[in-house]
Protein backbone atom coordinates (compact mmCIF):
# COMPACT_ATOMS: atom_id res chain seq x y z
CA UNK A 1 0.00 0.00 0.00
CA UNK A 2 3.31 2.72 -1.29
CA UNK A 3 2.22 5.92 -0.49
CA UNK A 4 -1.24 5.70 1.89
CA UNK A 5 -0.90 5.92 5.35
CA UNK A 6 -2.37 2.12 6.17
CA UNK A 7 -2.38 2.36 9.98
CA UNK A 8 -5.02 5.41 9.50
CA UNK A 9 -6.79 3.56 7.22
CA UNK A 10 -6.98 0.54 9.99
CA UNK A 11 -7.69 2.45 12.78
CA UNK A 12 -10.91 4.06 11.03
CA UNK A 13 -11.98 0.59 9.89
CA UNK A 14 -11.82 -0.53 13.46
CA UNK A 15 -13.33 2.82 14.55
CA UNK A 16 -16.56 1.74 12.07
CA UNK A 17 -16.58 -1.60 13.73
CA UNK A 18 -16.17 -1.45 17.47
CA UNK A 19 -18.55 -0.91 20.12
CA UNK A 20 -19.48 2.07 21.48
CA UNK A 21 -18.40 2.73 25.43
CA UNK A 22 -20.80 3.15 27.80
CA UNK A 23 -25.01 3.26 27.00
CA UNK A 24 -25.58 6.36 25.59
CA UNK A 25 -26.64 6.79 21.82
CA UNK A 26 -24.45 6.38 19.20
CA UNK A 27 -22.91 9.46 17.39
CA UNK A 28 -23.80 11.48 20.84
CA UNK A 29 -19.88 11.95 20.93
CA UNK A 30 -18.35 12.75 17.14
CA UNK A 31 -15.38 10.61 18.19
CA UNK A 32 -16.62 7.52 19.82
CA UNK A 33 -16.81 4.42 17.83
CA UNK A 34 -19.86 3.72 15.65
CA UNK A 35 -20.60 0.30 16.31
CA UNK A 36 -21.19 -1.30 12.93
CA UNK A 37 -19.57 -4.85 13.70
CA UNK A 38 -21.64 -6.31 10.47
CA UNK A 39 -19.74 -4.08 8.33
CA UNK A 40 -16.16 -5.78 8.58
CA UNK A 41 -16.57 -8.48 6.13
CA UNK A 42 -17.05 -5.56 3.70
CA UNK A 43 -14.51 -3.33 4.77
CA UNK A 44 -11.85 -5.69 5.38
CA UNK A 45 -12.31 -6.86 1.69
CA UNK A 46 -11.67 -3.53 0.26
CA UNK A 47 -8.14 -2.79 -1.93
CA UNK A 48 -6.85 0.34 -1.15
CA UNK A 49 -4.67 2.60 -3.77
CA UNK A 50 -3.11 5.54 -3.71
CA UNK A 51 -4.20 8.26 -6.45
CA UNK A 52 -3.52 11.82 -6.29
CA UNK A 53 -5.91 12.49 -8.77
CA UNK A 54 -9.11 12.05 -6.77
CA UNK A 55 -10.10 14.63 -3.80
CA UNK A 56 -10.65 12.48 -1.31
CA UNK A 57 -11.96 8.60 -1.76
CA UNK A 58 -13.82 6.58 -4.92
CA UNK A 59 -14.33 3.10 -5.68
CA UNK A 60 -14.66 0.51 -8.81
CA UNK A 61 -16.43 -2.24 -9.57
CA UNK A 62 -13.79 -4.98 -8.07
CA UNK A 63 -14.09 -3.08 -4.55
CA UNK A 64 -10.91 -1.12 -4.74
CA UNK A 65 -10.57 2.16 -3.14
CA UNK A 66 -8.92 4.92 -4.50
CA UNK A 67 -7.60 7.02 -1.89
CA UNK A 68 -5.93 10.20 -1.85
CA UNK A 69 -2.77 10.37 0.43
CA UNK A 70 -2.42 14.02 0.96
CA UNK A 71 -6.39 13.89 2.26
CA UNK A 72 -5.78 10.84 3.80
CA UNK A 73 -2.64 12.52 6.31
CA UNK A 74 -4.80 15.68 6.84
CA UNK A 75 -8.36 13.98 7.67
CA UNK A 76 -9.36 12.73 11.15
CA UNK A 77 -9.97 8.78 11.75
CA UNK A 78 -13.58 9.89 11.92
CA UNK A 79 -13.62 11.59 8.78
CA UNK A 80 -12.05 8.55 6.82
CA UNK A 81 -14.33 6.62 8.84
CA UNK A 82 -17.19 8.14 6.87
CA UNK A 83 -15.96 8.47 3.52
CA UNK A 84 -15.23 4.35 3.97
CA UNK A 85 -18.55 3.77 5.02
CA UNK A 86 -19.86 5.94 2.17
CA UNK A 87 -18.00 3.80 -0.63
CA UNK A 88 -18.41 0.68 1.15
CA UNK A 89 -22.25 0.93 0.75
CA UNK A 90 -22.03 1.99 -3.13
CA UNK A 91 -20.62 -1.44 -3.52
CA UNK A 92 -22.97 -3.12 -0.69
CA UNK A 93 -25.95 -1.87 -2.64
CA UNK A 94 -24.23 -3.07 -5.79
CA UNK A 95 -25.00 0.55 -7.54
CA UNK A 96 -23.28 -0.33 -10.84
CA UNK A 97 -25.17 -2.85 -11.44
CA UNK A 98 -28.57 -1.27 -10.99
CA UNK A 99 -27.04 1.86 -12.73
CA UNK A 100 -26.45 -0.43 -15.65
CA UNK A 101 -30.34 -1.48 -15.53
CA UNK A 102 -31.28 1.52 -15.93
CA UNK A 103 -29.28 2.69 -18.74
CA UNK A 104 -26.85 5.25 -16.89
CA UNK A 105 -23.82 6.57 -19.61
CA UNK A 106 -21.17 8.79 -19.46
CA UNK A 107 -23.43 11.74 -19.55
CA UNK A 108 -25.97 10.82 -16.46
CA UNK A 109 -23.46 8.84 -14.41
CA UNK A 110 -22.87 11.97 -12.16
CA UNK A 111 -26.29 12.40 -12.02
CA UNK A 112 -27.19 8.67 -10.55
CA UNK A 113 -24.02 8.62 -8.54
CA UNK A 114 -25.92 11.53 -6.16
CA UNK A 115 -29.25 9.72 -6.50
CA UNK A 116 -27.79 6.73 -4.78
CA UNK A 117 -25.36 9.46 -2.74
CA UNK A 118 -29.06 10.55 -1.32
CA UNK A 119 -30.40 6.58 -0.39
CA UNK A 120 -26.49 6.07 1.01
CA UNK A 121 -26.89 9.47 3.46
CA UNK A 122 -30.21 8.25 4.69
CA UNK A 123 -28.36 4.98 5.69
CA UNK A 124 -25.32 6.70 7.24
CA UNK A 125 -26.83 9.63 9.54
CA UNK A 126 -28.23 7.45 12.22
CA UNK A 127 -24.90 6.82 13.08
CA UNK A 128 -23.18 10.36 12.62
CA UNK A 129 -21.60 8.52 9.71
CA UNK A 130 -22.42 11.32 6.43
CA UNK A 131 -20.25 13.09 5.20
CA UNK A 132 -21.02 16.38 4.71
CA UNK A 133 -20.58 16.94 0.71
CA UNK A 134 -22.36 14.05 -0.01
CA UNK A 135 -26.13 14.92 -1.50
CA UNK A 136 -29.25 14.26 0.59
CA UNK A 137 -33.09 14.11 -0.05
CA UNK A 138 -33.08 17.84 1.32
CA UNK A 139 -30.11 19.25 -0.80
CA UNK A 140 -31.89 17.38 -4.09
CA UNK A 141 -35.12 18.78 -3.17
CA UNK A 142 -36.68 15.21 -3.32
CA UNK A 143 -38.92 12.83 -1.21
CA UNK A 144 -37.64 11.00 1.47
CA UNK A 145 -37.41 7.23 1.53
CA UNK A 146 -36.88 6.63 -2.22
CA UNK A 147 -34.87 4.43 -3.63
CA UNK A 148 -31.98 5.36 -6.61
CA UNK A 149 -34.03 4.30 -9.42
CA UNK A 150 -37.16 6.87 -8.23
CA UNK A 151 -34.40 9.27 -7.13
CA UNK A 152 -32.68 9.08 -10.62
CA UNK A 153 -36.19 8.83 -12.74
CA UNK A 154 -37.13 12.18 -10.82
CA UNK A 155 -34.07 13.97 -11.40
CA UNK A 156 -33.99 12.86 -14.96
CA UNK A 157 -37.22 13.17 -16.38
CA UNK A 158 -37.58 10.01 -17.21
CA UNK A 159 -35.73 10.89 -20.48
CA UNK A 160 -34.61 8.21 -23.30
CA UNK A 161 -31.00 8.13 -24.36
CA UNK A 162 -31.18 7.42 -27.85
CA UNK A 163 -27.12 6.65 -28.48
CA UNK A 164 -25.37 6.26 -24.98
CA UNK A 165 -22.68 8.28 -24.35
CA UNK A 166 -19.94 5.40 -23.67
CA UNK A 167 -16.22 6.34 -22.28
CA UNK A 168 -14.73 6.84 -19.44
CA UNK A 169 -15.08 9.32 -17.15
CA UNK A 170 -12.19 11.52 -14.90
CA UNK A 171 -11.01 10.97 -11.41
CA UNK A 172 -12.99 13.98 -10.30
CA UNK A 173 -16.31 13.25 -11.59
CA UNK A 174 -18.34 11.29 -9.39
CA UNK A 175 -17.60 8.44 -6.87
CA UNK A 176 -16.30 6.19 -9.25
CA UNK A 177 -17.31 2.85 -11.19
CA UNK A 178 -18.26 1.43 -7.89
CA UNK A 179 -21.38 4.23 -8.21
CA UNK A 180 -22.26 3.66 -11.44
CA UNK A 181 -20.68 1.10 -13.59
CA UNK A 182 -18.68 3.77 -15.89
CA UNK A 183 -15.06 3.30 -15.67
CA UNK A 184 -12.53 6.22 -15.13
CA UNK A 185 -9.07 7.12 -15.88
CA UNK A 186 -7.23 6.24 -12.95
CA UNK A 187 -8.94 2.78 -12.58
CA UNK A 188 -7.34 -0.16 -12.74
CA UNK A 189 -10.10 -2.62 -14.30
CA UNK A 190 -10.56 -6.13 -14.41
CA UNK A 191 -6.61 -6.71 -13.75
CA UNK A 192 -5.91 -8.70 -10.53
CA UNK A 193 -2.13 -8.02 -10.25
CA UNK A 194 -3.34 -5.28 -6.79
CA UNK A 195 -5.57 -7.43 -5.92
CA UNK A 196 -9.66 -7.26 -6.86
CA UNK A 197 -12.38 -8.78 -5.55
CA UNK A 198 -14.73 -11.07 -8.25
CA UNK A 199 -18.58 -10.47 -8.73
CA UNK A 200 -18.90 -13.88 -6.89
CA UNK A 201 -17.52 -12.99 -3.96
CA UNK A 202 -18.88 -9.79 -3.94
CA UNK A 203 -22.55 -11.49 -3.57
CA UNK A 204 -21.24 -13.44 -0.73
CA UNK A 205 -20.00 -10.62 0.68
CA UNK A 206 -23.20 -9.02 0.70
CA UNK A 207 -24.98 -12.04 2.13
CA UNK A 208 -22.42 -12.35 4.81
CA UNK A 209 -22.94 -8.53 5.98
CA UNK A 210 -27.13 -9.28 5.67
CA UNK A 211 -26.96 -11.86 7.75
CA UNK A 212 -24.48 -10.32 10.55
CA UNK A 213 -26.51 -6.76 10.34
CA UNK A 214 -29.69 -8.94 10.70
CA UNK A 215 -28.49 -10.37 13.84
CA UNK A 216 -27.14 -7.16 14.74
CA UNK A 217 -30.02 -5.16 14.76
CA UNK A 218 -31.38 -7.21 17.37
CA UNK A 219 -28.90 -6.39 19.97
CA UNK A 220 -29.25 -2.91 18.84
CA UNK A 221 -32.84 -2.55 18.77
CA UNK A 222 -33.27 -0.65 15.36
CA UNK A 223 -31.77 0.07 11.72
CA UNK A 224 -31.95 2.33 9.74
CA UNK A 225 -35.19 1.81 7.00
CA UNK A 226 -32.89 2.02 3.98
CA UNK A 227 -30.95 -0.78 5.59
CA UNK A 228 -33.59 -2.94 6.60
CA UNK A 229 -34.94 -2.91 3.09
CA UNK A 230 -31.41 -4.04 1.73
CA UNK A 231 -31.03 -6.37 4.17
CA UNK A 232 -34.89 -8.09 2.95
CA UNK A 233 -33.47 -8.02 -0.67
CA UNK A 234 -30.42 -9.52 0.00
CA UNK A 235 -31.50 -12.23 1.66
CA UNK A 236 -35.09 -12.54 0.06
CA UNK A 237 -34.49 -11.23 -3.54
CA UNK A 238 -37.93 -10.54 -5.15
CA UNK A 239 -36.98 -11.99 -8.63
CA UNK A 240 -39.72 -11.21 -11.46
CA UNK A 241 -41.63 -13.94 -12.03
CA UNK A 242 -43.25 -13.64 -15.20
CA UNK A 243 -39.94 -13.75 -17.32
CA UNK A 244 -38.99 -17.34 -15.10
CA UNK A 245 -42.55 -18.94 -16.17
CA UNK A 246 -43.04 -17.50 -20.17
CA UNK A 247 -38.94 -19.06 -20.45
CA UNK A 248 -39.53 -22.04 -18.72
CA UNK A 249 -42.67 -22.81 -20.81
CA UNK A 250 -40.49 -22.00 -24.46
CA UNK A 251 -37.43 -23.91 -22.76
CA UNK A 252 -40.23 -26.89 -22.28
CA UNK A 253 -41.56 -26.74 -25.90
CA UNK A 254 -38.17 -26.09 -27.70
CA UNK A 255 -36.89 -29.01 -26.39
CA UNK A 256 -39.71 -31.13 -27.44
CA UNK A 257 -38.97 -29.60 -30.88
CA UNK A 258 -35.75 -30.50 -31.02
CA UNK A 259 -36.79 -34.33 -30.20
CA UNK A 260 -36.84 -35.38 -34.57
CA UNK A 261 -37.78 -38.99 -35.36
CA UNK A 262 -36.61 -40.09 -39.44
CA UNK A 263 -39.26 -41.06 -41.56
CA UNK A 264 -39.19 -42.69 -45.22
CA UNK A 265 -41.89 -40.80 -46.29
CA UNK A 266 -39.29 -37.86 -46.70
CA UNK A 267 -35.92 -39.21 -48.10
CA UNK A 268 -32.78 -37.27 -46.80
CA UNK A 269 -31.46 -35.12 -49.00
CA UNK A 270 -28.04 -36.70 -48.72
CA UNK A 271 -29.50 -39.75 -50.43
CA UNK A 272 -27.78 -38.60 -53.61
CA UNK A 273 -24.41 -39.16 -51.89
CA UNK A 274 -24.70 -43.00 -51.63
CA UNK A 275 -25.85 -45.02 -54.26
CA UNK A 276 -28.07 -47.75 -53.95
CA UNK A 277 -29.56 -47.22 -50.18
CA UNK A 278 -32.24 -44.84 -49.17
CA UNK A 279 -31.43 -42.81 -46.28
CA UNK A 280 -34.64 -41.47 -44.36
CA UNK A 281 -35.36 -38.14 -43.79
CA UNK A 282 -35.82 -36.20 -40.82
CA UNK A 283 -39.42 -35.34 -39.54
CA UNK A 284 -39.38 -32.73 -36.50
CA UNK A 285 -42.86 -32.93 -34.71
CA UNK A 286 -44.90 -29.96 -33.44
CA UNK A 287 -44.58 -29.98 -30.12
CA UNK A 288 -48.06 -30.38 -27.79
CA UNK A 289 -48.84 -28.75 -24.78
CA UNK A 290 -51.72 -29.42 -21.89
CA UNK A 291 -52.37 -26.96 -19.70
CA UNK A 292 -54.09 -27.92 -16.46
CA UNK A 293 -55.93 -25.25 -13.89
CA UNK A 294 -56.61 -25.66 -10.97
CA UNK A 295 -59.99 -24.01 -10.64
CA UNK A 296 -60.85 -24.43 -7.03
CA UNK A 297 -61.97 -21.99 -4.65
CA UNK A 298 -58.77 -20.95 -3.08
CA UNK A 299 -57.22 -20.02 -5.93
CA UNK A 300 -56.59 -16.43 -6.77
CA UNK A 301 -58.55 -15.43 -10.43
CA UNK A 302 -55.98 -12.58 -10.34
CA UNK A 303 -53.25 -14.59 -10.40
CA UNK A 304 -54.33 -16.71 -12.75
CA UNK A 305 -55.19 -14.58 -15.52
CA UNK A 306 -51.56 -12.86 -15.22
CA UNK A 307 -50.11 -16.49 -15.37
CA UNK A 308 -52.07 -17.31 -17.80
CA UNK A 309 -51.15 -14.64 -20.06
CA UNK A 310 -47.52 -15.46 -19.70
CA UNK A 311 -47.89 -18.69 -20.52
CA UNK A 312 -50.44 -17.55 -23.78
CA UNK A 313 -47.53 -15.07 -24.65
CA UNK A 314 -44.78 -17.86 -24.84
CA UNK A 315 -46.81 -20.54 -26.35
CA UNK A 316 -47.45 -17.46 -29.34
CA UNK A 317 -43.63 -16.28 -29.19
CA UNK A 318 -42.86 -19.94 -30.97
CA UNK A 319 -45.49 -19.78 -33.40
CA UNK A 320 -47.22 -23.06 -32.00
CA UNK A 321 -50.35 -23.98 -33.78
CA UNK A 322 -53.72 -23.37 -31.29
CA UNK A 323 -54.94 -26.70 -32.40
CA UNK A 324 -52.43 -28.28 -30.45
CA UNK A 325 -52.82 -26.81 -26.70
CA UNK A 326 -55.40 -28.71 -24.73
CA UNK A 327 -57.03 -27.24 -21.37
CA UNK A 328 -57.98 -28.99 -18.53
CA UNK A 329 -60.13 -27.36 -15.58
CA UNK A 330 -59.45 -29.06 -12.66
CA UNK A 331 -60.56 -29.33 -8.75
CA UNK A 332 -61.34 -32.39 -7.58
CA UNK A 333 -62.03 -33.45 -10.72
CA UNK A 334 -61.18 -33.37 -14.19
CA UNK A 335 -63.93 -31.55 -15.48
CA UNK A 336 -63.42 -30.30 -19.28
CA UNK A 337 -60.64 -31.03 -22.00
CA UNK A 338 -60.86 -27.96 -24.74
CA UNK A 339 -58.77 -27.33 -27.59
CA UNK A 340 -58.06 -23.59 -28.18
CA UNK A 341 -56.10 -21.18 -29.28
CA UNK A 342 -55.38 -18.78 -26.59
CA UNK A 343 -55.27 -20.43 -22.97
CA UNK A 344 -57.09 -17.61 -21.90
CA UNK A 345 -60.32 -18.45 -23.99
CA UNK A 346 -61.05 -21.67 -21.57
CA UNK A 347 -63.94 -22.26 -20.47
CA UNK A 348 -62.98 -23.13 -16.51
CA UNK A 349 -65.30 -25.06 -14.46
CA UNK A 350 -65.07 -25.65 -11.03
CA UNK A 351 -64.58 -24.25 -7.39
CA UNK A 352 -64.94 -27.67 -5.47
CA UNK A 353 -62.19 -29.14 -3.45
CA UNK A 354 -58.47 -29.58 -5.08
CA UNK A 355 -56.78 -32.90 -6.48
CA UNK A 356 -54.93 -32.25 -9.44
CA UNK A 357 -53.98 -36.48 -9.55
CA UNK A 358 -56.87 -36.85 -11.20
CA UNK A 359 -55.49 -34.37 -14.12
CA UNK A 360 -52.50 -35.66 -14.45
CA UNK A 361 -54.07 -38.57 -14.56
CA UNK A 362 -56.20 -37.67 -17.45
CA UNK A 363 -53.01 -36.35 -19.42
CA UNK A 364 -51.54 -39.96 -19.50
CA UNK A 365 -55.03 -41.08 -21.35
CA UNK A 366 -54.50 -38.08 -23.83
CA UNK A 367 -53.68 -39.27 -27.28
CA UNK A 368 -50.97 -38.28 -28.78
CA UNK A 369 -49.83 -37.51 -25.33
CA UNK A 370 -48.71 -33.58 -24.85
CA UNK A 371 -45.08 -32.51 -24.80
CA UNK A 372 -45.35 -30.14 -21.87
CA UNK A 373 -48.03 -29.78 -19.06
CA UNK A 374 -47.90 -26.70 -17.51
CA UNK A 375 -49.64 -26.96 -14.29
CA UNK A 376 -51.45 -23.44 -12.78
CA UNK A 377 -52.12 -24.72 -9.12
CA UNK A 378 -51.82 -22.69 -5.43
CA UNK A 379 -50.00 -25.88 -4.95
CA UNK A 380 -52.55 -27.02 -1.81
CA UNK A 381 -53.12 -30.51 -3.39
CA UNK A 382 -51.77 -33.79 -3.57
CA UNK A 383 -49.52 -35.01 -6.03
CA UNK A 384 -48.77 -38.61 -7.86
CA UNK A 385 -45.55 -40.38 -6.97
CA UNK A 386 -44.55 -39.72 -11.12
CA UNK A 387 -45.05 -37.07 -13.64
CA UNK A 388 -46.67 -38.14 -16.95
CA UNK A 389 -44.91 -40.91 -19.07
CA UNK A 390 -42.82 -38.39 -21.48
CA UNK A 391 -44.29 -35.51 -20.66
CA UNK A 392 -42.21 -32.34 -19.06
CA UNK A 393 -44.10 -30.49 -16.43
CA UNK A 394 -43.60 -27.17 -15.13
CA UNK A 395 -45.55 -26.40 -11.94
CA UNK A 396 -46.93 -22.71 -11.42
CA UNK A 397 -47.14 -21.74 -7.70
CA UNK A 398 -50.14 -18.80 -7.38
CA UNK A 399 -49.81 -16.75 -4.28
CA UNK A 400 -49.79 -13.13 -2.39
CA UNK A 401 -46.50 -12.04 -0.65
CA UNK A 402 -49.20 -10.85 2.05
CA UNK A 403 -49.93 -14.21 2.56
CA UNK A 404 -46.91 -14.20 4.95
CA UNK A 405 -47.25 -18.54 4.08
CA UNK A 406 -44.37 -21.06 3.09
CA UNK A 407 -45.40 -22.08 -0.58
CA UNK A 408 -46.53 -25.35 -0.48
CA UNK A 409 -43.66 -28.04 -1.84
CA UNK A 410 -43.83 -29.70 -5.53
CA UNK A 411 -43.06 -32.76 -6.81
CA UNK A 412 -39.23 -32.99 -7.36
CA UNK A 413 -39.75 -34.38 -11.14
CA UNK A 414 -41.17 -30.90 -12.39
CA UNK A 415 -40.09 -27.56 -12.80
CA UNK A 416 -41.44 -24.85 -10.06
CA UNK A 417 -41.87 -21.30 -10.95
CA UNK A 418 -43.56 -19.10 -7.67
CA UNK A 419 -45.41 -16.47 -9.48
CA UNK A 420 -45.77 -14.15 -6.79
CA UNK A 421 -48.21 -11.27 -6.55
CA UNK A 422 -47.79 -7.83 -4.43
Amino acid sequence: MAGLDGQKLAAAKLWLISPSPGNGPVGADPSAPRDLPYLATALYALVAVANEDVARMTCDEYWRIYVNPAWLDAAPVPAVGAELAHVVWHLLADHSTRARDQDVDKSTAVLWDECADVTISHTLEPDSLRPSALATFRTMRVPEGLSAEEYFALKSGLSVVDSPDSGTLQPGEGCGSGADGIPRSHEHGPSTDIGAVTFVEARAIRERVAIEAREHSTKRGDLPGDLERWIQETLHPRIPWQPLLSGAVRRGIGWAAGRGDYTYQRPSRRASSVRGVVLPGQHRQVPRVSIIIDTSGSVDDELLSQALGEVDGAIASLGLPGSHVSVYSVDAAAHLTQRVRRARDAQLIGAGGTDLRVGLKAIEHERPRPDVVVVLTDGYTPWPATPPPGSAVIVALLAHRWWGEDLPETPEWATRVECMLD
